[in-house]
């Protein structure tokens, strides 16, 4: 049997009614930010993180991270160069135990943000706790500002003790630039807050806990230096911590 199709009426080839078709094309959820955004870069001026005297006086930290470089590479060197190299045991133990306990005071509160705010980690989500992140980003991050001042005197240290092989380029390099990136850090403050510097800072810490207690201890003498088989591991933990971050 065959079938046989002559006319176009024998098959009904009709355009489909577009108008007929509904497409849902609903528009995605735009969310307004802009109170939030405001609230980050307004918030220096709101806690007076700009009344603090380092960032008051921004002068006074260039002019110590310039004498900071005379000194270490120049000045120190040269008065003792006919000096014998001071001991300064006392005052070694007594700092690197106090760097410990103030390194150790902003990880704990690192540690607590961490904690606290883990469902507010972004920082453009609405949440009612967003100006107590903001101002404690602000407080422990510039307590760690002083500190990095504070670290300088590990190369001074150095120089006192006539260890001029320690006092390389990149150490050098490394504490004067971290003293002026936060410098600079606190002016853009607007492009590094968030639930990630929290984090950085919580991680600088404990690594400079660790680092400090075995300095701390080697200090103290012979002795005990002998119970610090970990030293090898400082430098991973180090690399680790830049790695991380």
């Amino acid at each position: 049997m065959y079938y046989s199709l002559n006319t176009t009426s024998d098959i009904c080839l009709s355009k489909p009614d577009m108008s007929a078709i509904s497409i849902s094309n609903p528009s995605p959820t735009v969310y307004d930010t802009s109170p939030v955004l405001n609230q980050v870069t307004e918030f220096p001026n709101k806690f007076g993180i700009y009344d603090k005297f380092l960032l008051k006086y921004p002068l006074v930290s260039y002019a110590i991270v310039i004498l900071y470089v005379l000194f270490v590479q120049w000045i120190g060197p040269a008065i003792m160069r006919k000096r014998k190299p001071y001991s300064l045991q006392k005052i070694l133990i007594v700092y690197n135990f106090f760097q410990v306990l103030a390194n150790f005071y902003i990880l704990s509160g690192g540690v607590y943000s961490i904690i606290k705010f883990w469902d507010s980690r972004c920082i453009i989500t609405r949440n009612e706790n967003f100006d107590e992140l903001m101002e404690m980003i602000m407080q422990y991050g510039y307590y760690l500002y002083i500190i990095k001042f504070m670290d300088l005197l590990d190369t001074v240290f150095f120089v006192l003790r006539k260890k001029q092989k320690q006092v390389t380029f990149l150490h050098v390099f490394h504490h004067a630039g971290l003293c002026l990136l936060f410098a600079w850090g606190f002016k853009k403050l607007y492009l590094a807050l968030g639930f990630y510097l929290i984090v950085a800072m919580t991680i600088n810490t404990a690594v400079h806990v660790i680092m400090y207690t075995y300095y701390g201890l080697s200090a103290i003498g012979p002795h005990v230096q002998k119970y610090l088989w970990w030293k090898k591991h400082l430098t991973r933990i180090q690399i680790s911590q830049e790695d991380s971050l």
